[in-house]
């Protein structure tokens, strides 16, 4: 009697099971089959967004328009330009409020545009969304629409707190379609989605100075050195200091060459090359100087820019106890800051002016017109592309005892606040194990 009662369970025992069974199947295929962040890389507005909120947010027309003719791409800096982007001229938009309003939710982003390529529209501060993008002329809002069709490249911001921010700018009449819209002129939007980082994009390119193929002499600049320092082993071993700190907190670092590698800052596989091909935000520079007046680091930053970046390192460093050296007299910059010099172009280059240092100029893709200069053709690929906020620090004088004896004893402090001027700039924090 006993058996069979056991026997009488195991039908109610066997359905348990096969429902779990089948529930569980089902979970996993759903967990499976969800939409993650890393499948937007590749989706459309109307599979993130809801299509009802945009039909009833979306304007066709405009009675107050703005034209454009251009942009670049900055570090995580979006700047807008009404004519081409040259050196020629100031553009017009300079000085004027430029208004992001997001369809999906209604918030508004304002931005004042201030004349450097890093001081446009912040892409790190969007929410995700789609923006409608407004210039204020006059005290006017006037929608803005560019003088041709395209669709940017992706751009993907630095990790924060293990998540990017994935941006394109379209300007199609028919980008809502999706949605039976038709727009009236070419008018401009920013798709922006949050993302899980890809690892084979990186952050930041550290360049340790040394070891650097001079193409125009086709020769090996090995860096300074005495019987106290080499520049390219102490430039090797600073950059991974400051790797170590950067990645810290999330990020991830790119050091340009290897420890006895000999690059250039030409073509797909140099320096540079790296960077661009990485899709990095910013690439930073670390090599010494032969000066007679030097004993302190300081910044050369791109006089493209306004020399944010720049700012921020220097008067966190000098905050947290390193002594910066004065290199300029200019107010906007701070104690140890100076831009690069802008030479007048020789003869058969394709531009009329450049910068002295290729880390900044052939880092900065368009805002720094890389590969423009004749001995730079191999950049030429990189003309057009996104740009990496560019700089160089110069840690030490090989000329001045008292400015090698004071990096040696100082290194670890510097490469530390170098690291925290940099993460203070970009606003990542650590994250919580």
């Amino acid at each position: 009697m006993k058996n069979l009662s056991n026997l009488k369970k195991y039908p109610k025992i066997l359905i348990g099971l096969v429902l779990a069974v089948s529930i569980g199947a089902i979970s996993i295929f759903l967990y499976m089959n969800r939409v993650t962040d890393i499948d937007k890389m590749s989706m459309t507005y109307d599979q993130v967004f809801d299509t009802n909120i945009l039909s009833q947010n979306i304007t066709t027309s405009f009675k107050q328009t703005y034209q454009l003719k251009d942009y670049t791409v900055y570090g995580e800096n979006l700047m807008l330009y009404e004519e081409q982007y040259s050196t020629e001229s100031t553009d017009k938009l300079l000085g004027k409020n430029v208004l992001l309003k997001n369809l999906v939710n209604n918030q508004e982003f304002i931005f004042t545009f201030s004349g450097g390529v890093d001081s446009g529209i912040d892409l790190s501060q969007l929410d995700e969304g789609l923006y409608e993008i407004y210039v204020y002329d006059h005290y006017k809002q006037k929608r803005v629409y560019f003088s041709e069709e395209f669709v940017s490249e992706k751009f993907t911001t630095m990790r924060r707190n293990e998540t990017v921010k994935t941006v394109t700018l379209h300007t199609e009449r028919d980008f809502l379609s999706g949605i039976d819209v038709k727009m009236e002129k070419n008018y401009a939007f920013l798709m922006v989605m949050d993302n899980t980082p890809i690892s084979s994009i990186y952050d930041i390119v550290l360049d340790p100075c040394g070891n650097t193929i001079d193409i125009t002499s086709n020769s090996v600049d090995y860096g300074y050195s005495n019987e106290k320092i080499s520049e390219a082993q102490s430039s090797y071993e600073l950059a991974l200091m400051v790797k170590e700190e950067l990645e810290k907190y999330g990020l991830r670092v790119l050091i340009s060459r290897e420890q006895d590698e000999d690059l250039s800052y030409y073509g797909s596989n140099s320096r540079v090359g790296k960077g661009y091909e990485s899709n990095a935000k910013v690439f930073i520079s670390l090599g010494m100087v032969a000066d007679d007046t030097i004993v302190y680091p300081y910044i050369i930053t791109s006089p493209y820019t306004n020399a944010l970046l720049a700012n921020e390192i220097a008067y966190y460093m000098k905050g947290h106890g390193i002594s910066m050296t004065p290199v300029s007299t200019e107010s906007r910059l701070q104690e140890g800051v100076c831009f690069d010099v802008i030479y007048q172009g020789e003869q058969g280059d394709d531009f009329t002016s450049w910068e002295m240092y290729p880390q900044i100029r052939e880092s900065g893709g368009k805002s720094t017109f890389a590969g423009q200069v004749a001995h730079a053709s191999e950049n030429k690929i990189y003309a057009d592309s996104y740009g990496m906020y560019g700089l160089y620090f110069t840690y030490a004088n090989i000329n001045v005892d008292e400015s090698i004896d004071y990096y040696l004893s100082n290194k670890e402090k510097i490469a530390k606040n170098l690291s925290k001027g940099i993460l203070q700039y970009f606003r990542v924090e650590k994250q919580e194990k």
